[in-house]
């Protein structure tokens, strides 16, 4: 996907995720509802498996579009109902504390389909979507800042149909509130802090992101395949044993 076609994308949230080498790992918001030029992008891409984030409630209710050939792959996250005015952080030390088989699934799920390309989304493509890519690009050898700055642009990329649905959901069910400004900033920022924050924390308390996802069970050649597909040949080589 070249640049120019990033920025004219029909397809809510989508891009290539960045990566030394010509990774074919995308991202994006749940691809319901496509017109047809959503649908035509997608098809283009040529991925061959679609990660969904999402809960089976959110599915059955917004279900996403699946190229002809591409194996729709379903791994939830919260396990439960969608957390709606909790500060931004917790839900990713939740995520992280309580649902990493889930996440270390997702990333397998990743890993197996690397090779002819994956797409990985939740509803917004933003914080399910964006705590699974920035451990799989840790993974990887991705430069910080580079990935913090791929998750930044979620926000920023959130159609402003989107935006403006949100907003009329929170405020009808939330009113005018504290409570209603902490769902706001949880459904519709991504600031960079709080993901470093959150990365920082597995660092802590594993040791590194490779590390985490392997203590929850990835198959240690997973991340061979991660690193050589998203960091370019000789990746897996140059970053040693983890352990």
């Amino acid at each position: 996907m070249s640049r120019s076609m990033e920025a004219a994308t029909a397809v809510p949230n989508l891009r290539r995720v960045p990566s030394a080498g010509d990774g074919r790992l995308f991202r994006s918001a749940a691809p319901s509802g496509l017109e047809r030029a959503g649908i035509r992008e997608l098809d283009a891409l040529g991925v061959r498996t679609v990660v969904d984030l999402r809960e089976p409630f959110e599915v059955a209710e917004r279900r996403g579009y699946v190229p002809a050939g591409a194996v729709h792959v379903s791994v939830p996250l919260y396990l439960g109902p969608l957390p709606v005015a909790t500060a931004i952080e917790d839900v990713y030390c939740h995520l992280i504390a309580d649902r990493g088989t889930e996440i270390t699934k997702a990333v397998g799920a990743i890993a197996a389909g690397l090779p002819e390309g994956v797409l990985v989304h939740c509803a917004a493509g933003k914080d399910r979507t964006g705590l699974v890519v920035a451990l799989v690009l840790e993974v990887a050898g991705v430069p910080r800042q580079i990935l913090l700055g791929d998750y930044a642009r979620s926000a920023r990329d959130l159609p402003a149909s989107y935006r403006e649905r949100v907003n009329l959901e929170l405020a009808c069910a939330l009113g005018d509130s504290a409570e209603l400004q902490a769902a706001l900033h949880l459904h519709l920022d991504s600031p960079a802090a709080v993901l470093d924050d959150a990365l920082d924390m597995v660092e802590a308390r594993y040791g590194s992101a490779a590390c985490y996802l392997l203590a929850h069970g990835l198959d240690p050649a997973d991340l061979t395949v991660i690193r050589e597909e998203l960091a370019g040949p000789g990746a897996a080589e140059e970053a040693g044993p983890d352990v």
